[in-house]
Protein backbone atom coordinates (compact mmCIF):
# COMPACT_ATOMS: atom_id res chain seq x y z
CA UNK A 1 0.00 0.00 0.00
CA UNK A 2 1.08 3.53 -0.68
CA UNK A 3 0.05 6.83 0.89
CA UNK A 4 1.06 10.29 -0.33
CA UNK A 5 0.79 13.26 2.01
CA UNK A 6 0.23 16.66 0.39
CA UNK A 7 0.74 20.22 1.61
CA UNK A 8 1.77 23.46 -0.06
CA UNK A 9 5.55 23.57 -0.15
CA UNK A 10 6.54 20.03 0.87
CA UNK A 11 8.99 21.35 3.46
CA UNK A 12 6.93 21.35 6.69
CA UNK A 13 3.67 19.43 7.16
CA UNK A 14 3.67 16.73 4.51
CA UNK A 15 7.30 15.69 5.12
CA UNK A 16 6.57 15.44 8.84
CA UNK A 17 3.59 13.22 8.01
CA UNK A 18 5.69 11.12 5.63
CA UNK A 19 8.47 10.51 8.14
CA UNK A 20 6.07 9.93 11.05
CA UNK A 21 4.20 7.37 8.92
CA UNK A 22 7.44 5.64 7.92
CA UNK A 23 8.56 5.48 11.54
CA UNK A 24 5.19 4.16 12.74
CA UNK A 25 5.03 1.50 10.03
CA UNK A 26 8.60 0.39 10.67
CA UNK A 27 7.87 -0.02 14.39
CA UNK A 28 4.65 -1.94 13.65
CA UNK A 29 6.22 -3.95 10.80
CA UNK A 30 3.59 -2.71 8.33
CA UNK A 31 4.04 -2.75 4.57
CA UNK A 32 2.83 0.80 3.89
CA UNK A 33 4.98 3.00 1.70
CA UNK A 34 4.79 6.74 2.42
CA UNK A 35 5.81 9.76 0.36
CA UNK A 36 5.03 13.47 0.45
CA UNK A 37 4.49 16.13 -2.17
CA UNK A 38 3.74 19.84 -2.47
CA UNK A 39 1.23 21.69 -4.63
CA UNK A 40 3.26 24.89 -4.97
CA UNK A 41 6.80 23.92 -4.22
CA UNK A 42 10.26 24.32 -5.64
CA UNK A 43 11.65 20.86 -6.23
CA UNK A 44 14.81 19.93 -4.34
CA UNK A 45 14.41 22.11 -1.24
CA UNK A 46 15.36 20.63 2.14
CA UNK A 47 12.90 20.07 4.94
CA UNK A 48 12.45 23.22 7.06
CA UNK A 49 14.80 23.55 10.01
CA UNK A 50 11.98 23.54 12.57
CA UNK A 51 10.35 20.47 10.99
CA UNK A 52 13.70 18.73 11.16
CA UNK A 53 14.02 19.67 14.85
CA UNK A 54 10.42 18.67 15.66
CA UNK A 55 11.03 15.24 14.12
CA UNK A 56 14.45 14.79 15.69
CA UNK A 57 12.84 15.50 19.07
CA UNK A 58 10.97 12.20 18.66
CA UNK A 59 13.96 10.32 17.27
CA UNK A 60 13.28 10.69 13.55
CA UNK A 61 15.96 11.79 11.09
CA UNK A 62 14.53 13.54 8.02
CA UNK A 63 17.72 15.21 6.77
CA UNK A 64 17.48 13.35 3.46
CA UNK A 65 14.14 14.89 2.52
CA UNK A 66 13.96 17.08 -0.59
CA UNK A 67 10.77 18.74 -1.76
CA UNK A 68 8.89 17.37 -4.73
CA UNK A 69 5.82 18.56 -6.63
CA UNK A 70 2.62 16.52 -6.84
CA UNK A 71 2.08 14.90 -10.24
CA UNK A 72 -0.64 12.91 -11.94
CA UNK A 73 1.53 9.81 -11.44
CA UNK A 74 1.30 10.34 -7.67
CA UNK A 75 -2.48 10.33 -7.91
CA UNK A 76 -2.56 7.04 -9.80
CA UNK A 77 0.21 5.30 -7.83
CA UNK A 78 -1.24 6.02 -4.39
CA UNK A 79 -3.86 3.97 -2.62
CA UNK A 80 -4.55 7.07 -0.56
CA UNK A 81 -3.65 10.75 -0.90
CA UNK A 82 -3.95 12.67 2.37
CA UNK A 83 -4.11 16.45 2.11
CA UNK A 84 -3.36 18.68 5.07
CA UNK A 85 -6.37 20.96 4.38
CA UNK A 86 -9.57 21.12 2.38
CA UNK A 87 -8.02 23.71 0.03
CA UNK A 88 -5.27 21.20 -0.89
CA UNK A 89 -7.94 18.60 -1.67
CA UNK A 90 -9.91 21.15 -3.69
CA UNK A 91 -6.78 21.95 -5.73
CA UNK A 92 -6.22 18.26 -6.48
CA UNK A 93 -9.83 17.88 -7.58
CA UNK A 94 -9.59 20.98 -9.78
CA UNK A 95 -6.15 20.41 -11.33
CA UNK A 96 -6.01 16.60 -11.43
CA UNK A 97 -9.68 15.58 -11.44
CA UNK A 98 -8.89 13.66 -8.26
CA UNK A 99 -11.41 11.17 -6.98
CA UNK A 100 -12.19 8.89 -4.06
CA UNK A 101 -8.59 8.16 -3.09
CA UNK A 102 -8.04 11.79 -2.00
CA UNK A 103 -9.07 12.64 1.57
CA UNK A 104 -8.22 15.44 3.93
CA UNK A 105 -6.38 14.68 7.16
CA UNK A 106 -9.50 15.82 9.01
CA UNK A 107 -11.87 13.61 6.96
CA UNK A 108 -9.95 10.53 8.04
CA UNK A 109 -8.87 11.46 11.56
CA UNK A 110 -11.43 13.98 12.79
CA UNK A 111 -8.50 15.97 14.21
CA UNK A 112 -8.99 19.11 12.11
CA UNK A 113 -6.92 20.71 9.38
CA UNK A 114 -3.15 20.63 9.83
CA UNK A 115 -2.29 24.32 10.13
CA UNK A 116 0.85 25.48 8.33
CA UNK A 117 3.59 26.29 10.86
CA UNK A 118 5.85 27.83 8.19
CA UNK A 119 7.90 30.69 9.63
CA UNK A 120 6.47 30.25 13.12
CA UNK A 121 8.12 29.16 16.37
CA UNK A 122 9.35 25.67 17.15
CA UNK A 123 6.37 25.39 19.50
CA UNK A 124 4.00 25.61 16.50
CA UNK A 125 5.99 22.94 14.64
CA UNK A 126 5.83 20.70 17.71
CA UNK A 127 2.04 21.21 17.89
CA UNK A 128 1.80 20.35 14.19
CA UNK A 129 3.90 17.21 14.65
CA UNK A 130 1.82 16.12 17.64
CA UNK A 131 -1.41 16.52 15.68
CA UNK A 132 -0.02 14.44 12.81
CA UNK A 133 1.34 11.83 15.26
CA UNK A 134 -2.16 11.38 16.72
CA UNK A 135 -3.57 10.92 13.22
CA UNK A 136 -1.08 8.38 11.87
CA UNK A 137 -2.59 5.29 13.60
CA UNK A 138 -6.05 6.40 12.44
CA UNK A 139 -4.81 6.77 8.84
CA UNK A 140 -3.15 3.33 9.02
CA UNK A 141 -6.42 1.84 10.29
CA UNK A 142 -8.33 3.57 7.47
CA UNK A 143 -5.84 2.31 4.86
CA UNK A 144 -5.81 -1.27 6.07
CA UNK A 145 -9.63 -1.47 6.17
CA UNK A 146 -10.00 0.09 2.72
Amino acid sequence: MKVVFVCTGNTCRSPMAEYLMKDYCKKKNLKIYAESRGLACSNGKPISENSLIALSNVGIDAKEHVSSSFTLKDLFDADLVVTMTQSHKDALIYHFNAGENVKTFDEITGLGNVVDPYGLSIYEYEKCREQIEKGIPIIVDYLTKK
